[in-house]
């Protein structure tokens, strides 16, 4: 059916342009819309937000286990006394990357006592910390200088932190961990 020049063609009655694809096409827009969904989150999560690192070790049992991935932010700066950081340090020559938790800031003075942190003469809180009394040891206290954290394992015993480190230097830190992704049966938000 024609009509004179210009006039339109009539369209069926309730026929829509997804009703005239095949089934094969509609289910691959249904698959492709909430994949390609998926894949943009999974690239800002990964690449632009956060990045990743994994546990390597036992020095902070039992918050962290070794093998734990976790996600972390970029370059996360603004710190407080608890977070866990994943840092950069040079240990023999060689660029170490470790995963430690907050114990002093830039100015506070942190001391040593059987594997228990004393901050400007405040104990640390208790998180879970393993201390084993027939390995611990006391360190006299240090000011955290300008641009440098002090952190520890919460496994105190089996930690290599800046007990031996010296404060690490903030240069350094690849970032905050704000959650266990993998495996499945560990995944949680840090607090």
């Amino acid at each position: 059916m024609t009509g004179p020049p210009g006039t339109p063609l009539p369209r069926t009655v309730g026929v829509t342009d997804v009703e005239r694809t095949g089934p094969g096409q509609r289910l691959a827009v249904k698959l492709l819309v909430p994949t390609l969904v998926a894949l943009l989150a999974i690239v800002l999560v990964f690449f632009v937000f956060f990045t990743s690192a994994i546990v390597n070790g036992n020095s902070m049992y039992p918050t962290l286990h070794n093998a734990d991935y976790l996600l972390v932010t970029h370059g996360d700066t603004n710190l407080k006394r608890g977070d866990i950081v994943v840092t950069n340090v040079d240990e023999s020559g060689q660029r170490v990357e470790l995963v430690k938790r907050v114990i002093g800031l830039p100015g506070d003075v942190v001391e040593i006592r059987q594997d228990v942190a004393y901050v400007n003469g405040q104990r640390e809180p208790e998180r879970g910390q393993v201390v084993l009394p027939q390995f611990a040891a006391s360190s006299p206290p240090v000011t955290v200088p300008q641009g440098s954290v002090y952190v520890m394992g919460d496994n105190r015993a089996n930690s290599e932190d800046s007990r031996y480190l010296g404060p690490v230097p903030l240069s350094g830190l690849k970032g905050r961990a704000a959650a266990i992704f993998a495996p499945v049966t560990r995944m949680r938000v840090l607090p």
